[in-house]
């Protein structure tokens, strides 16, 4: 697994995304997303998500009111399968943000958000969207 904490300093938030993760990590990320406020239903969720062990899925949950998101994208089948889990879930903190700030879905400050996360998120996702690098990370072999 790979953390990765960023800032989006426009907007006073603080992101924890967790890459390739397997089961083993449930307990830490259920902490963290109890650090941030997750509680309930939301958290019961995301445990079952997380200790089901299953390849291409992935959470992501924000606190609108401290401005914190925990993103998990879990182990994935492909690289293609990478990209689908990335986006998607770049996509809820980006709806995440846009709701707290109320800003306009299909204007050009949501646009430029969702290109500040894919740069924020970038150094570590483009080595999971080269399917041999992937497999070096996730399985330790080239």
């Amino acid at each position: 697994m790979i953390r990765q904490k960023f800032r989006l300093k426009e907007y006073d938030w603080s992101v924890q995304v967790y890459y390739a993760v397997d089961c083993y990590y449930t307990d830490e990320i259920m902490e963290a997303l109890y650090s941030i406020g997750c509680r309930g239903k939301n958290l019961s969720v995301a445990f079952n998500n997380l200790s089901s062990c299953k390849l291409d899925t992935g959470l992501t949950y924000s606190n609108y009111s401290t401005h914190e998101t925990v993103m998990v994208i879990g182990i994935n089948s492909s690289a293609e399968e990478f990209m689908n889990s990335f986006c998607h879930e770049r996509k809820h903190l980006e709806m995440h943000i846009a709701k707290t700030f109320n800003l306009n879905p299909w204007g050009e400050e949501v646009a430029y958000l969702s290109g500040k996360i894919g740069q924020k998120m970038y150094r570590i996702a483009k080595k999971f969207l080269c399917e041999h690098c992937r497999k070096h990370l996730i399985y330790g072999y080239s």
